[in-house]
């Protein structure tokens, strides 16, 4: 198979965040996205049997079977044309060697998710923790889709007190993370949020907010990447928040420069030299191309 090359390519600096925490994270991103593979395969049922598995080569020195997975988080959210969708997107992962907790969301995989990636147009957000400044407005897909879970994972989070808790997902669950923060910090939680490939979930107001909530929060970027950029120049004064951690790796094709395993896993593993020459015979192994 011929060697992939990468049209640019520059190195990955963890800068102040945990080159370790960003392993652990995107093995779980992974390990959900192939959740939704196995959900679809079944047919779709609610009550499907899920057998946490890791696809993704990139993250092999890692084992489901170290770790807990529990109860699937379900949206049913309502899109912009009227269409109404219920998917699983997230769970509460505990680590059995540490008991460490992760709160997890795979990215887009549907077409009714990448219909949610577009709807830029900005919504009131309701804030879950007390005195917040008037005015918050976030995209309405991505909120669409939190607000579908919320009541689910408000009611798992009840259940783990003051522990801490590391938040994190990919692009759309990049997103869901970034809203599911400020509930964390409503119930008292310790929390951190490593995310990767995330959009900017809402416009100046919400970003001073979550700021002002001073969770550690740390966005793995890859700058060739489309998805980061979103919502486009226009569409309002949308902001980022934390901190970026940049790599680029330019594969020519924003669906595999955009690709949580053979994309971003590779550069947290590979940081001095982030390009995957190995991409093309990475991809394979996966059930699917996913978001």
């Amino acid at each position: 198979m011929t060697p992939t090359t990468c049209k640019t390519s520059q190195p990955l600096s963890f800068g102040d965040s945990s080159q370790q925490t960003f392993k652990v994270c995107t093995f779980l991103v992974n390990v959900l996205s192939n959740m939704y593979e196995q959900w679809l395969n079944a047919g779709s049922p609610r009550d499907f049997d899920w057998q946490p598995a890791n696809a993704c080569p990139i993250t092999k020195d890692f084992k489901v079977e170290d770790y807990a997975f529990g109860q699937l988080i379900w949206s049913t959210f309502t899109l912009e044309f009227k269409k109404t969708v219920t998917e699983p997107f997230g769970c509460l992962v505990k680590s059995k060697t540490d008991g460490s907790l992760y709160l997890v969301f795979r990215g887009s995989k549907s077409l009714e998710d990448f219909e949610v990636d577009i709807e830029f147009k900005p919504v009131a957000y309701s804030a879950p923790t007390p005195n917040p400044p008037p005015g918050i407005l976030v995209a309405r897909g991505w909120y669409a889709v939190y607000t579908g879970l919320v009541e689910a994972l408000d009611a798992q989070l009840k259940t783990i007190g003051p522990k801490p808790l590391t938040i994190t997902g990919h692009s759309l669950g990049s997103a869901l993370a970034t809203l599911a923060v400020p509930l964390a910090a409503s119930h008292n939680i310790a929390a951190r949020h490593y995310n990767s490939a995330s959009p900017m979930v809402g416009l100046k107001p919400f970003h001073d907010y979550y700021e002002n909530l001073k969770v550690q929060t740390f966005r793995l970027v890859n700058t060739a990447d489309t998805v980061p950029n979103l919502p486009p120049k226009g569409s309002g004064d949308y902001q980022h928040v934390g901190v970026e951690v940049p790599f680029n790796a330019d594969y020519g094709a924003e669906k595999k420069t955009h690709n949580p395993c053979c994309s971003y896993a590779y550069a947290i593993y590979n940081p001095g030299a982030p390009c995957n020459k190995d991409f093309d015979a990475c991809a394979p192994t996966l059930s699917q191309a996913h978001d």
